[in-house]
């Protein structure tokens, strides 16, 4: 995670005033920027990233991806997609291009 934050030139606590990385679509929005973040949301969605991985380094128990589409999400997240992104995610052709669509969204990178 810290060498995404960092390939995204947002490091934690490498901002140097108080108020924060800039949350404005100028900072994140460039060619390079949102390949790099489509390429991120893949490797979370669909779970190849190591991030269900024991301290050990064996695999997880059940190995598969995250199911983004949970409780948490119809709560929190749902109610402030727009119809373009909604209708992106009635495409997808799996859960793993769900979880992708989402993660790369502007929708869920304005959140």
């Amino acid at each position: 995670m810290l060498n995404w934050l960092n390939g995204l030139g947002e490091p934690p606590f490498g901002h140097a005033t108080p108020d924060g990385y800039p949350l404005t679509e100028p900072a994140w929005a460039s060619s390079g920027q949102m390949s790099r973040r489509f390429e991120i949301a893949r490797a979370i969605g669909s779970g190849n990233a190591g991030l269900f991985e024991s301290e050990q380094g064996a695999g997880a128990a059940a190995t598969g991806f995250p199911q983004l589409s949970n409780r948490l999400y119809f709560e929190a997240v749902e109610p402030f997609l727009t119809a373009r992104t909604r209708e992106a995610l009635g495409r997808a052709s799996s859960q793993q291009e769900w979880n992708m669509f989402l993660l790369a969204s502007p929708d869920f990178n304005y959140e």
